[in-house]
């Protein structure tokens, strides 16, 4: 079976997810993933000193590049330099326009950031994000596990996590979790261990 997911956002928040996504394929299931993103991520102009495992000081744009590479060790990702303008359609049957380009996916992270949403055919979702510290940033509705509606997950600040990129890195993951939850019907997760590859 293969599952084809829009991941709107191509910072470390929908990264993560991507990764997930390549960690938990295996025999019985693929992914086809699709990063649509403007190149307007924060990140790229930070350098980080308080997440774990990364080296101190790691500049937004070298965590971007590792993670797609890691990324890459397990299935081919289709990045999109553009911007979503509009989705319409259902689980499993999702379309995303930019101005010149349409992708149909079964299912859609929104990893768009805390600056701003502009993506029509979802309705009212935007709110204030409460764990910011900067004026004018939002954050997407949502209920259960990141659940905008069914099949729309919103992951990173968009979230409504607190700004830090080990939140926003969890948030995407989670995102991904509960997409392939809903894949397979129950709660799942991938745990790897020494010898799992």
């Amino acid at each position: 079976m293969k599952k084809s997911i829009l991941i709107v956002g191509g910072s470390i928040s929908g990264l993560s997810a991507a990764l997930f996504f390549g960690s938990a394929k295996n025999k019985d299931l693929d992914f086809d993933i699709t990063i649509v993103d403007d190149n307007k991520a924060d990140i790229s102009a930070v350098a980080v000193y308080n997440v774990p495992l990364f080296p101190k000081a790691i500049q937004g744009k070298e965590i971007l590049e590792k993670t797609r590479e890691q990324i890459a060790e397990f299935l081919t990702v289709n990045y999109v330099d553009d911007t979503v303008l509009e989705i319409s359609g259902e689980k499993g049957a999702f379309i995303s326009k930019t101005k010149d380009k349409e992708f149909k996916s079964d299912y859609i992270i929104l990893a768009t950031g805390a600056s701003r949403f502009d993506i029509k055919g979802l309705g009212d979702i935007v709110t204030d994000h409460k764990l910011m510290n900067k004026p004018n940033k939002i954050c997407l509705k949502h209920s259960g596990r990141q659940m905008v509606k069914d099949g729309i997950y919103v992951a990173g600040l968009a979230s409504g996590v607190t700004t830090m990129i080990a939140c926003a890195m969890g948030s995407g993951v989670e995102a991904a979790c509960a997409i392939l939850s809903d894949i397979n019907g129950a709660v799942s997760i991938v745990h790897d261990t020494p010898t799992s590859r």
